[in-house]
């Protein structure tokens, strides 16, 4: 009788953490998918900033931006297969994850790329490879237009901040003043936004699920703020990017439905030394999607730049 007690207790225990209490387990989860990624969980103090980001591996550092209402576990199944040639640095950007901020900054992009700037030197790092997905793109490109002697080489997955692409279903929402599909408020905005984001979504346990949606519930006025200091009151990508000559490969997914893939042609217009790969199939978070297939692009290009160190895109070989 008492075994069955016992099981019963653990079996009700198992309900209530897994239905009414997901935090405990997918923080489990969370520590789970870093540990098979190899990055640990970091913090450090700066300024008005306690930042919180993951960091593993061996090499020359490589600095990945998660993009909007993400966080910087959008890079772990990606950092398996580049842990072994660089030093992963993923923060959780201010305002996301669980980097913690007073509500004071601005959210311009080329102000955030200042204060990414100043987290590296928190951190002793100055050279860097960078790259980033949709916002983390549009920050990427930011940095690299304020401080071109620090990044090698970039890495532009589905990069936002675009103003004359082609809309997406996503940004035709947002342009006819509908609901902005970004900004989560409740569970079912959470369940949409993932069929935005993916062809084939990946599994994500239940409670972590709910952990997620209810973290981004939490922050969605500050997520709106975010998002229309992004949109109304930084500079285009069009700008940051026009003669920036640090090498870049672009990565998209071919069924993007949040940033539309067309963007990647506009921008090799007028980056001069950069690459282009679609991936067939693939949605907006290619790093989540097909993170095999992607690492091994961004292998390719780095060696490829390593052979040849002026980074003349025209040279570089087909990715």
């Amino acid at each position: 009788m008492t075994f069955w007690l016992i099981g019963l207790l653990l079996i009700g225990l198992t309900v209530v953490f897994w239905r009414l209490w997901p935090g405990p387990l997918a923080r489990a989860f969370q520590w789970i998918e870093r540990r098979r990624s190899g990055l640990r969980s970091r913090r450090i103090q700066h300024g008005q900033i306690d930042w919180h980001y993951l960091e593993g591996g061996h090499g020359e550092p490589l600095l990945l931006l998660h993009g909007f209402n993400a966080d910087s576990d959008h890079f772990c199944r990606v950092s398996k297969y580049l842990r072994a040639h660089f030093r992963i640095l993923a923060p959780d950007l201010p305002g996301f994850g669980d980097t913690r901020l007073d509500d004071g900054p601005s959210f311009r992009v080329e102000d955030l790329a200042d204060r990414i700037l100043d987290w590296l030197d928190a951190i002793g790092v100055h050279r860097i490879y960078l790259g980033g997905n949709s916002m983390g793109g549009y920050l990427a490109v930011a940095m690299a237009r304020r401080a071109p002697d620090r990044i090698r080489a970039l890495w532009l997955l589905a990069p936002g901040g675009l103003r004359t692409a082609r809309l997406s279903p996503v940004l035709e929402e947002v342009a006819e003043d509908r609901h902005n599909p970004l900004v989560v408020r409740n569970i079912n905005d959470f369940r949409r936004l993932l069929d935005y984001c993916f062809v084939r979504p990946p599994w994500i346990p239940a409670p972590l699920l709910r952990f997620l949606a209810r973290r981004m519930m939490a922050n969605a006025v500050r997520a709106q703020r975010i998002f229309d200091a992004m949109r109304y009151d930084s500079s285009p990508l069009e700008e940051l990017a026009d003669n920036l000559a640090v090498p870049a490969l672009i990565t998209w997914g071919q069924a993007d439905q949040v940033l539309h893939p067309t963007g990647a042609a506009l921008l090799e217009q007028r980056m001069p030394s950069t690459r282009s790969l679609i991936l067939p199939g693939v949605g907006h978070l290619p790093m989540l999607e097909a993170p095999k297939t992607s690492a091994e692009a961004w292998l390719a290009f780095t060696e490829a730049l390593a052979r040849n160190p002026d980074g003349d895109a025209l040279s570089l070989p087909e990715t």
